[in-house]
């Protein structure tokens, strides 16, 4: 499959119709200006090990002239960052049957795209299961019917894969070999002429491809991207799931399509997971594994949205992502309990953001972040906009806590025993505070 990913995104402006009739793109059709935006349902606590589930990778193993050629390479370095979700083109004649096989048989499970006519693309996904039990995590429509022409039956345009897509979900869910494997929605099609998914779909399913280096879920004018995307969604009242979202690393400066240098790409993939997150998301699939190919003039932005270089070296973001995945772990391990601590923050800003995830073993994860601009689009630079103070105040002393930030490392930066009353700075990224929750005194 060649190119999964929408280029460009609406940002609005009131005051010029016609800038906004010049840079709309019709991935998000229901994309409305962010006054107009209805308040996200945000997400204030969920499991640790839920949120490490929820975090995917795109890969495209169908591609044999680039860096997905070697897929012993592929699935080490997915096992390096942590992750096994990933999204992939149903199997075709272009790759042997046994990559797929290989790729199961290291743990990666699979949300499957339709690719090519449907009829083929269903009696892939039966051999596949069949052949490697377990291995299909989901089954995705016709990928960005906007962007990419898809037939079905000799018939194309949005009412055919629409009718494509119905199709899709009777046949998963008739499917013995695929009891239980979910259906996500198409993409690209008009969401306002759309009234209901049901017989279609389990899921929503959303792209989101932050503009002008903004962060995941806001720019200057307040909730954007992540939140746009999945408030599009909601009429349809399904759990949603992104299936794209990413930065390419070309830096850049100027309007609309903007590369971002390492560095901010990785801080860009850490917020988008938890504002994703926050805001409900099940399952978000960064965008993507690997540059393809080598681009060493800068000439195509499709080539540089790996987390890892096309030589297998990671970037920023892939050991962010390791990071991260490592202290989720870590914090996962052991029973749950149920002694949440009762904390408040003072001094958050408005573009302040938390999150809270539920380990084991009295683990609780404080995520904290501050979503203010980090690319300066005027330059093509990054920000680098200074940390706030922001203070954890806590009902009793917990038992202990311990600082993280995963794009320094997966060590902590600082310990703290007893704590009560914290003060942190927090910066424009992701940061986490493992606390040890202790029984509260007299209870």
């Amino acid at each position: 499959m060649k190119r999964l990913r929408t280029p460009t995104l609406a940002r609005c402006y009131a005051h010029s119709a016609s800038l906004l009739a010049a840079i709309l793109i019709a991935a998000l059709p229901a994309l409305t200006c962010a006054a107009d935006v209805r308040a996200p349902q945000e997400v204030r606590t969920m499991r640790a090990d839920a949120f490490l589930d929820s975090i995917a990778v795109n890969i495209h193993i169908t591609y044999t002239d680039g860096a997905y050629a070697d897929a012993r390479k592929v699935a080490d370095d997915l096992a390096w960052i942590g992750v096994h979700h990933v999204r992939e083109g149903t199997p075709t004649n272009t790759i042997p049957f046994s990559t797929y096989l290989a790729l199961a048989q290291r743990g990666i499970k699979f949300n499957l795209v339709v690719h090519g006519e449907l009829d083929d693309a269903l009696g892939q996904l039966d051999r596949l299961a069949a052949a490697a039990p377990g291995s299909i995590a989901a089954v995705e429509g016709y990928n960005e019917i906007d962007n990419f022409r898809m037939s079905y039956r000799g018939r194309t345009g949005e009412a055919a894969a629409l009718d494509a897509q119905r199709a899709l979900y009777a046949h998963v869910h008739g499917s013995k070999a695929l009891a239980g494997v979910p259906v996500y929605d198409l993409t690209g099609f008009d969401v306002k002429r759309v009234a209901t998914r049901a017989g279609s779909a389990d899921f929503a399913n959303q792209h989101a491809y932050p503009q002008n280096g903004d962060q995941p879920a806001s720019n200057g004018s307040g909730p954007a991207w992540i939140a746009w995307a999945v408030d599009a969604a909601r009429k349809y009242g399904l759990p949603v799931v992104m299936t794209e979202f990413g930065y390419f690393t070309i830096p850049q400066a100027g309007w609309n399509n903007l590369g971002v240098d390492d560095a901010t790409q990785a801080k860009g993939v850490l917020n988008g997971l938890f504002s994703a997150a926050r805001l409900g998301v099940t399952r978000t699939y960064l965008y993507e594994l690997l540059d393809e190919k080598p681009d060493p003039q800068n000439a195509n932005s499709e080539m540089h949205f790996g987390v890892f270089r096309n030589d297998h070296t990671p970037k920023p973001a892939a050991n962010t992502i390791r990071n991260l995945t490592a202290i989720l772990r870590a914090a996962s391990a052991g029973a749950s309990t149920n002694d949440s601590p009762s904390y408040v923050l003072r001094g958050m800003p408005e573009s302040g953001r938390s999150l809270l995830l539920a380990g084991g073993n009295g683990h609780y994860l404080l995520a904290l972040w501050n979503e203010v601009p980090f690319w300066d689009r005027a330059t093509g630079k990054p920000l680098n906009a200074g940390s706030v103070k922001v203070q954890v105040e806590f009902e009793h002393a917990m038992r202990s806590a311990a600082l993280y930030d995963p794009t320094v490392s997966a060590d902590s930066q600082q310990r703290f025993d007893a704590p009560q009353r914290l003060t942190l700075d927090v910066p424009d990224h992701v940061i986490l505070l493992d606390v040890i929750s202790s029984p509260k005194p007299g209870g």
